[in-house]
């Protein structure tokens, strides 16, 4: 099955749901299992598709939930579904006394593998995990005869899944395809998307609907329609799909839900920096003053409508975090009519609304600083046409007021067949061509 015709039915699907694995997909493997590497360019894609309306991303892996937050940055409204979706805000299992003492049995059971050479036992909350990673770094074949022998250790009423230099002694019933199932008939999409490499993924393809989409990576029998070849190909499957359906669906007009998307577009170029002391298209600051810019401006204007939206951050230690903070606080507060309708009462927003300022101010300046953070990193980025079309047409309207302020360059001239984003930004004075170069 070719995927290109694919990424068109999806771009275009009333609602959609996305879910992919975790290990082998979005991030390679390591005989450390705490620090994996993981593709940037493939979160933020699954970043940027959470945003837009009607569209909803999970990650379900086998990883316990307290593992994956310890290797992959991707928040809310991301749905993460950890040990093969036992642990979930959706779905979840109740670990009885009884599953306890069936774990207790298969700890005993592994003791002797836990002595062996460049072996290694991973206690989840619903499993036991054999791993020989460390040993197949010198002799696969060595490792592979130690999971023969470890595969052959039954328990009553657990399961056993030999996976990529593992063997997974799980007491939960649930499986990728269990959680697959509930969380389609929860969202209800259109169509669905599961993307996985290893054996426990195939119970996930085997209970996807006509319509559906399966995406096996790498080589083996499967029961997906359709293959990847590896990382790589997911992160540029993934930004493809992200990119076809951003374009189709647009910035919705709602300041809540235009909110999510252009927030979401900002963290993607998050989850893709490398260097947060980067220069940015902005003389003089870095990616990181970026952040502090927006982070910073905006709770300073809220207390002009009775609002305090104190942060609790360490900018200079985590800008990601800091980011992350900050669309939580300012997403709560779209949510409460109280606070979304508040009026300023002094300032240059007097007798508007919250949600008015929001929109008139905070969404263009996270939209064109999202260009700016792209470019700092060496990136480029696509910014919605008709979002840039008409804050470039604001913009103009200004005139040389605009200058005046002081806070934007002399505009730099190019190419009328340019993309409204780069028009846009070369109004403002940023050079069209950095970081590119």
């Amino acid at each position: 099955m070719s995927l290109s015709p694919t990424i068109a039915r999806l771009a275009e699907a009333e609602g959609l749901l996305v879910v992919s694995d975790f290990d082998g997909t979005l991030a390679g493997f390591s005989t450390d299992i705490g620090a994996v590497p993981v593709n940037r360019d493939s979160l933020a894609a699954l970043t940027r598709l959470a945003g837009l309306p009607d569209t909803h991303v999970a990650l379900l892996s086998g990883r316990h939930l307290a593992g994956l937050a310890q290797v992959c940055a991707l928040r809310s409204p991301v749905v993460l579904a950890g040990s093969h979706g036992s642990e979930s805000a959706e779905h979840a299992v109740t670990l009885t006394e009884g599953m306890r003492s069936q774990l207790r049995t298969v700890e005993g059971a592994l003791t002797g593998f836990a002595a062996q050479p460049g072996a290694s036992i991973e206690s989840k909350p619903f499993q036991r995990v054999a791993h020989v990673a460390e040993l197949a770094a010198t002799d696969q074949a060595a490792a592979d005869r130690l999971l023969d022998e470890v595969a052959l250790i039954e328990v009553p009423g657990v399961r056993v899944t030999r996976g990529h230099n593992i063997v997974e002694f799980s007491v939960s019933t649930a499986t990728k395809g269990t959680w697959l199932t509930a969380e389609i008939e929860r969202v209800r999409p259109d169509v669905a998307v599961f993307i996985g490499d290893d054996t426990t993924d195939e119970d996930g393809f085997r209970v996807l609907r006509p319509g559906d989409v399966g995406i096996k990576v790498g080589a083996g029998e499967t029961a997906a329609t359709g293959r990847l070849a590896d990382i790589p190909a997911v992160a540029e499957w993934l930004t493809s799909l992200a990119d076809a359906r951003a374009t189709h669906r647009g910035l919705p007009r709602p300041v809540a839900e235009r909110f999510e998307a252009v927030a979401a577009g900002f963290s993607a170029e998050v989850h893709r920096v490398h260097n947060w002391s980067a220069a940015t298209p902005c003389a003089g600051w870095s990616a990181r003053d970026v952040v502090n810019h927006l982070v910073t401006w905006y709770p300073v204007n809220l207390r002009n409508a009775g609002i305090d939206l104190s942060l609790a951050h360490d900018l200079q230690a985590d800008p990601a975090g800091t980011w992350f903070t900050f669309v939580e606080a300012v997403r709560g507060l779209l949510a409460d009519p109280e606070q979304a309708n508040a009026v300023f009462t002094t300032g240059p927003d007097e007798g508007g609304t919250v949600a008015q300022a929001t929109a008139g101010f905070l969404l263009p300046d996270i939209f064109m600083h999202t260009w700016d953070l792209a470019r700092s990193q060496g990136n480029d980025v696509l910014l919605d046409e008709a979002y840039a079309t008409r804050n470039l047409a604001g913009l103009e309207t200004l005139g040389d007021a605009l200058r005046e302020t002081g806070q934007f360059g002399p505009p730099v001239a190019v190419s009328p067949e340019a993309t409204a984003g780069v028009r846009l930004m070369a109004y403002v004075g940023r050079d069209p061509g950095f970081g590119l170069r």
